[in-house]
Formats: C-alpha cells, structure tokens, sequence
C-alpha cells in the first residue's frame, strides 16, 4: 500500500548506436536500420525516413502508393493498439480480457502477413514508394476482416466498462495534466488523453492524409482511464480511414522507375501509434548517409513518466506503466 514517492527511469541499457551505425551507409541500408529500430512500429519508422529522404531528394512518390502507405500506417496503428489494450488487461490480471485482445492481435498480424508477406510489415516501405502492388480485391477481403475485427473489439471495450474491478485499478490513477503533458511535450495517445488534441495526420499532413475524413480523439481525465479509451477510439478511426482510403484507391504505378539520390538534409515524420516521430537526414554528395538523428514518441513520453506514477499505491506502478505503453528499443536509440 505504499505510494511511490520518487520515481527515476534508468535507460539506455538497450542503447544500439542506430544513429552512428547509419553513417557512411547508403541510404537503402540506412533504411533498414530505421525500419529495425522498433519491430511494433516498423512501418511508421521507415515511412518517416522513406519520407525526409524523398524530401532531400525532390522525389515524388506515385498517388497510389501514397494511399497504400495510409493503408499500411493505419494496419499498423489498428494491430499495435490491440497489443497495446491486451497489456493493460494483463496487469490488472484480467486474465480473460487480456486473452481476448491477444486474439485480436494475433488475427491482424495475420491478416498483415497475408497482405505483405510479413507479421510487422517489414520490407514493405521503399524509397519513391512501396515495394511490391497489392490488388484492390484483395483489400475489400481485408476490410471484411478489419469489421469483424472491430466488431470484437468494440465488445470487449463494453464488457470492460461492466466491469467495477477493472475500472477501479484504471480511473484516477496515473494521473497527467494537461498543463504536465504540454510542460513535458508528450505525444501521441498519452497526450491525447490528457486533453492534448495533437496529431501530425492533421497538423502536418503527410501521404494523402489530407484527403480523409477523421478525428483526433481527446479525453480531460488524463489518467489510465482516459489513456484505455484513447486506444479504443483511435482503432476506430484508423478503420474509417482505411475505409475511405480502399475506396479511393487510385490506379497507376506504385514505385518511381528512377530513383537518384542527391545530397542535401531534410527532416522525416509520422503519427507513429505510440504518437509523433522524426527523422531527420543528411546525404553526402557521394550518396551515403552522413547524418541522421531520430527522436521517437517513447523517448518523449519516457521523460514525463513520472509524473503519472509518482504518489500513487506501488501497485498500481506496472498498470500506469502498460496504460502509457512506452517502448525500451524504440527510446534507446
């Protein structure tokens, strides 16, 4: 029963160099770090670094695989935040709700091997564009499935709004300000929890984001609460894009025949689902990376984590740190 009066996050202990190793590289392989740097948000990453080097470059990626990259991004955001609702339900020991999401995840990796040949979506994002076309059938299927998928979430979001012991472990606990959240710069989910209605699709559209219909859901509680329903309106809206974006899909080529890569420096970024990234990246003039520097949501949101778990019960320390869902890899860069 004791609160926690202190808490300091010591990190870097996965520290993997990501930055470094990047130099002198070229810029395809550079791209595999980036995509590597975080396996549950793969895709968000590399489109970034995709995106700040297609900017240095002058190159412009074909409208179809601006959509299909949409696409993917919102797959991704839709698997990671069933992953991300599975761990919050497994530390409050809720052992059947928590079994119940894990199924739910299991069936979107599935579906995103189906579609790409790889559970995390890894290979898929290239310079210029994708690496391989996808037939539009084969994403109505998809749809079919993302529905039943949502149907089921949507379910399991009731039956946990039923349940006292639950919600007793999650509301008023974890508590960040908005006034915190700005002070601390957080992102993403846990931002938004704390009435922080930021969101790079909207603020700094990117691929064809501007072209769909979408909110940026906000709660005021901004305690584990809050957090929990961030996750469950924004797989709803990552469906409703994905909605909009396969009926919009264009036709045409997926990938620039002739990529050249030129020297310069230019800043990347995506709404990762853990919230804001960026890379940024300097090109030598012989074509290899001679800078780069990544800043991930986990590393923002790790600085202000102690302001939800500080003078709160002890035990309640493992359900606050699964309601902000930080990553160790994605923050020790």
């Amino acid at each position: 029963g004791e609160d926690v009066i202190r808490a300091y996050p010591r990190l870097f202990y996965k520290y993997r160099a990501v930055e470094k190793l990047a130099e002198g590289r070229s810029v395809e392989d550079a791209l595999l770090l980036a995509e590597h740097f975080s396996a549950t948000t793969a895709f968000a990453h590399a489109l970034a670094f995709c995106q700040a080097a297609e900017s240095v470059c002058g190159i412009e990626v074909p409208a179809r695989a601006q959509v299909l990259r949409v696409l993917l991004a919102e797959l991704e955001r839709f698997r990671h935040h069933a992953g991300a609702i599975q761990e919050i339900c497994e530390s409050t020991a809720l052992g059947v709700a928590a079994s119940q999401a894990a199924i739910l995840e299991e069936d979107l990796l599935r579906l995103s091997c189906a579609l790409t040949r790889h559970r995390y979506l890894f290979g898929i994002a290239k310079i210029g564009g994708l690496a391989r076309d996808f037939d539009d059938d084969v994403w109505c299927v998809a749809l079919e499935w993302l529905h039943d998928i949502l149907r089921r979430l949507e379910a399991l979001e009731l039956s946990l709004r039923d349940s006292s012991s639950f919600l007793d472990r999650l509301e008023e606990v974890g508590i960040v300000s908005e006034q915190e959240a700005r002070a601390f710069g957080l992102v993403g989910p846990v931002a938004r929890a704390s009435g922080i209605a930021r969101d790079l699709r909207k603020a700094q559209p990117y691929a064809k984001y501007v072209d769909f219909v979408f909110d940026v859901p906000a709660e005021q509680e901004g305690d584990g609460y809050a957090r929990l329903r961030i996750l469950f309106a924004e797989a709803r809206q990552s469906v409703r894009i994905m909605e909009q974006a396969i009926a919009a899909l264009p036709t045409g080529p997926l990938q620039r025949l002739s990529v050249g890569i030129a020297p310069g420096a230019a800043l990347g970024w995506a709404e990762a689902p853990r919230g804001a990234t960026f890379h940024w990246l300097r090109i030598a003039n012989d074509g290899t990376v001679l800078r780069y520097r990544i800043v991930t949501p986990s590393f923002i949101n790790w600085h202000g984590f102690h302001l939800a778990a500080e003078d709160f019960a002890f035990q309640d320390f493992p359900i606050i740190l699964a309601s902000f869902g930080l990553s160790v890899a994605e923050n020790d860069r």
